[in-house]
């Protein structure tokens, strides 16, 4: 279906994109733009999908990513995080 290696990485691009949404999204007090959802995903939301579709290094990779690169903005973990301890 997707045999040309320019489409191959289109679609690497948009999953790791969609990955580092779940994780901006995952330190965000709002809700999914996609799905509408509070701290979850709907089943069907296209941004757990791609979170789900990397494997484990992947989604470390991903975290640690985003959250130095939050971190380099001055943001704080327990500032963005919506539950309380």
């Amino acid at each position: 279906m997707f045999d040309r290696p320019e489409q191959q990485q289109r679609i690497q691009l948009i999953i790791t994109l969609l990955a580092k949404l779940y994780v901006v999204l995952e330190l965000s007090p709002d809700s999914c733009p996609v799905c509408n959802r509070t701290l979850t995903h709907d089943d069907e939301c296209p941004i757990l999908l791609g979170w789900t579709l990397l494997d484990e290094a992947e989604q470390h990779e991903a975290r640690t990513a985003i959250r130095a690169l939050a971190l380099s903005m001055g943001c704080d973990d327990s500032f963005a995080d919506p539950l309380t301890h």
